[in-house]
């Protein structure tokens, strides 16, 4: 029968003043619950896999450790989410009154009645300030208010502006109002509108606007401007890691990272596919496919040095098989049928192997990381 080693848990050795002074550790005898520390999940497997406990013992040792949400715990959850769903849903009510009354109200009365909310949830947020919950959602309902009235405007006066640039000033002016949430949810919104905005440009490929000035005498291509937007993405992705905030958790930054690379998989299959008609370029575009290899490489070795999480990997990798399966597709020139097979080999492959890389990476830094 092979050996087995005890596996390793936290120890709860405390200093008194005396042995303080001389470099020796007390053991108490006694430690009140509130003070012992809590075992953690990973020490927990280790416990049951050293005693070769079953699954009923499992259970027994996990509701003693208090491993599992208690039913206060569950109930907390549960009432945390449905404040954040009536948030969303007045603001999506305040949205589609405004709509569903368009005929209804005059021009003063749909401005009055939207500027009246975005006011009232201001004072709201002034008199109840974040972190309070009822100061977090009027600012989010104020950001909200803040797009409903600049669509409004649009809508109203036809002043001919681009779909992109709305949302783009809707994500400048609405900013301060996120920054003020100090809210996870305020801040994927923010982040949300201003994907959508640069999605909207590079998907229209316009000649005017806020966007098109100011890059206009680069001569961007196609695939190296889509390419672009995901560095902008990448960019705050890495601040926000480099400078964690409690309003950008990380299912924030994840998502954060996901539109970069959302925006660099666009790219980067229009740079190996040699472009479509409706952007008018029909040649492979090496500096796109370039700069996009320099995104995937920086983003696997700072993961790789962190070692603590691997879905920024897991992001790259699925970059990397649906360009190269485009570049592929386009190599082979689909020939016949064997072509077919070629990319489901391809696709399978590379897939199997990321998940085998993933999978090892994840119980190698998990392992790291117990004590």
């Amino acid at each position: 029968m092979p050996h087995k080693t005890r596996p390793a848990v936290a120890k709860t050795d405390t200093w008194s003043p005396a042995a303080r002074s001389r470099g020796r550790v007390v053991r108490r005898g006694y430690t009140a619950p509130r003070m012992q520390p809590k075992l953690k999940r990973g020490e927990l497997d280790g416990l049951a896999e050293f005693y070769s406990l079953d699954s009923r013992r499992t259970e027994t040792m996990l509701e003693l450790a208090e491993a599992r949400p208690s039913r206060a715990e569950a109930i907390h959850f549960f009432a945390n989410c449905l404040r954040i769903g009536g948030v969303l849903s007045l603001a999506s009510a305040l949205v589609f009154f405004v709509a569903a009354n368009w005929g209804r109200f005059a021009v003063v009365g749909r401005f009055a009645l939207v500027e009246i909310a975005l006011v009232g949830c201001t004072a709201v947020a002034f008199a109840r300030p974040p972190p309070e919950f009822i100061g977090r959602g009027a600012s989010f309902l104020a950001f909200i208010t803040t797009g409903a009235l600049l669509a409004l405007f649009g809508q109203t006066y036809q002043t001919g502006a681009d779909v992109y640039e709305l949302f783009l000033m809707w994500a400048l002016l609405g900013l301060p109002l996120v920054v003020v949430a100090q809210w996870s949810v305020a801040s994927a919104a923010w982040i949300l509108v201003l994907n959508t905005a640069l999605a909207l440009f590079c998907g229209a490929h316009p000649t005017g606007g806020l966007l098109w000035a100011a890059i206009e005498s680069r001569h961007l291509r196609p695939a190296l401007l889509i390419i672009s937007a995901g560095m902008i993405n990448l960019a705050l992705w890495f601040a926000l890691e480099v400078r964690p905030i409690g309003a950008a958790p990380d299912w924030v930054r994840r998502f954060i990272l996901s539109c970069a690379f959302g925006f660099g998989t666009w790219g980067g299959v229009l740079a190996v596919a040699g472009g479509s008609p409706g952007y008018g370029e029909s040649q492979f575009d090496a500096a796109s496919v370039f700069l996009l290899a320099i995104a995937m490489a920086w983003v696997g070795s700072y993961t790789v040095r962190r070692r603590t999480d691997v879905y920024p990997l897991a992001v790259v990798m699925g970059t990397f098989i649906i360009v190269s399966l485009v570049w592929l597709g386009r190599a082979v020139e689909f020939r016949d049928e064997g072509t077919f097979l070629l990319l489901a080999l391809w696709l399978v492959g590379t897939s199997t192997a990321a998940g085998a890389i993933l999978t090892s990476l994840t119980r190698r830094w998990r392992k790291a990381a117990d004590p």
